[in-house]
C-alpha cells in the first residue's frame, strides 16, 4: 500500500454498523431494566397500599372493640354505682327510721313514766297501789308471808293497802314495812327472810311495756 492511501469505504461502513448495533442493544437493555424497575415499583407500591388498607381496617376494628369494651365497662360501673347508691340510700333511710323510732319510743316511755308518777295526785291513789300489789300477789302460793314497802312519800297508804290485800288474799299473810323502798312509786314486795322479792314500781312497769310502745310507734311511721 502506498503512502497516503486511505482505508476502503466498505470496511469503514461495517465498523459504524457495529457501533450502532451495540448502542441499540444497550438502549434496549436499559429500557428493559427500566421497565422491570417500574413494574417492580408498581408491585411494591400496590402491596404497600394493600398492607396500609389492611392495617387501617385492623386498627379500626381494634378501636371499635376498645370503644365497645369501654362503653360496656362504663355502663356496668354506672349500674354498680347506681345500685350501691340505692342500697346506701335505703340503708340511710332505714337508719333514720330506726333512729326516729327509737327517739319516739324513748319519749313515749318518758311520758308514760311521768303519767304513772302523776298517779299520786289522784284521789284513788291508794286503790291504784292496791291494784299494783294485787297483781303481784296473784302469783304467790297460799301460806306465804309477804312484806310490803313503799317509797317514803307513799308510806301513808301502807296500812290501808295491806288491809285491802288481806281481804282479797286471805291465804296470804301481808304486812306493811314502813322502811322506805328505793323505788319511784308502786310497790316493793319480799319474803320475810328476803329469799325473794318482787319490784312492781313505775320504772319496772315502763320497762315491761317498752316493746309494746316500740311496736305502736313503728306502726305509726
Amino acid at each position: 500500500m502506498t503512502e497516503g492511501m486511505t482505508e476502503a469505504p466498505g470496511k469503514a461502513a461495517r465498523g459504524g454498523a457495529v457501533v450502532y448495533d451495540e448502542r441499540k442493544k444497550l438502549a434496549e437493555l436499559q429500557a428493559m431494566i427500566l421497565g422491570k424497575g417500574d413494574a417492580e415499583r408498581e408491585r411494591v407500591l400496590s402491596e404497600a397500599r394493600q398492607e396500609a388498607v389492611k392495617w387501617v381496617e385492623d386498627q379500626t376494628k381494634q378501636l371499635e372493640g376498645m370503644a365497645a369494651s369501654i362503653k360496656s365497662d362504663a355502663a356496668k360501673r354506672a349500674r354498680e354505682i347506681t345500685s350501691r347508691q340505692l342500697i346506701e340510700a335505703e340503708a340511710a333511710r332505714d337508719k333514720s327510721r330506726l333512729r326516729l323510732q327509737s327517739d319516739l319510743a324513748r319519749k313515749a316511755l318518758v311520758l308514760l313514766q311521768d303519767a304513772l308518777s302523776a298517779f299520786d295526785k289522784r284521789p284513788d291513789y291508794d286503790a291504784i297501789l292496791t291494784g299494783v300489789a294485787a297483781e303481784a300477789c296473784e302469783r304467790f302460793p297460799g301460806g306465804q308471808k309477804v312484806k310490803m314497802r313503799f317509797r317514803a312519800e307513799d308510806a301513808v297508804h301502807g296500812e290501808a293497802v295491806a288491809q285491802a290485800l288481806k281481804l282479797r288474799f286471805p291465804n296470804l299473810d301481808v304486812t306493811f314495812d314502813a322502811t322506805p323502798a328505793p323505788i319511784m312509786g308502786g310497790v316493793y314486795l319480799y319474803s320475810e327472810e328476803e329469799k325473794w322479792r318482787v319490784v312492781a314500781d313505775w320504772k319496772t312497769k315502763v320497762e315491761e311495756m317498752a316493746d309494746g310502745v316500740a311496736k305502736a310507734v313503728l306502726a305509726e311511721l
